[in-house]
């Protein structure tokens, strides 16, 4: 994965997250009622947001990886 491809994946995840964030918020705003119908779809957004989470750590880790190679053969970070 390239910085350009890195850089798309990472914009369309921050979108991600905001539309998730956002759909939390209208969630905290229902009745007790209504949230306790809503459970499920609360809970998988907390579990999308999880691996949203995981998979930023993976790039970043994936990034570090590639810099310190390219350091190691002479290159620039």
């Amino acid at each position: 994965m390239d910085y350009k491809e890195i850089s798309e994946r990472i914009a369309l995840l921050m979108q991600e997250v905001r539309d998730l964030q956002e759909m939390n918020a209208r969630y905290c705003q229902q009745s007790d009622y209504t949230r306790r119908i809503n459970r499920p779809a609360h809970q998988a957004r907390e579990i999308r947001l999880l691996q949203i989470k995981e998979e930023l750590s993976r790039m970043r880790k994936m990034s570090q990886q590639k810099a310190t190679m390219r350091w190691q053969l002479g290159g620039k970070p």
